[in-house]
């Protein structure tokens, strides 16, 4: 059985922003039959700690550095941008999907 996915959502302070993009993110993914994935929430000085095992990254703040896993920008879930949500998300499907 192949390990499941692991999706780390960071923020600033890994409070508040990073728990509702982190939400945000399972429900959409949820909603399209995606659930065998890992997702945890916390801050973007954490990054380094679980680096070795982040598949994908969602950032609710800029983050520039380069790595070998992709960043998706996860403000859309903090403003409440469903447009944005819906991109993200697909993006997330598309990525889990080639992988």
């Amino acid at each position: 059985m192949p390990d499941k996915k692991f999706i780390y959502v960071c923020c600033g302070a890994g409070k508040l922003t990073s728990y509702m993009a982190a939400e945000g993110v399972r429900n959409g993914l949820k909603k399209r039959g995606i659930k065998d994935v890992k997702i945890e929430h916390g801050m973007i000085s954490d990054i380094p700690r679980y680096e070795d095992r982040i598949d994908i990254l969602v950032c609710s703040t800029s983050y520039t550095a380069k790595h070998s896993f992709p960043v998706l920008n996860g403000l859309p879930f903090v403003v409440q941008d469903q447009a944005g949500e819906e991109k993200v998300i697909e993006e997330l499907v598309a990525l889990l999907k080639a992988n």
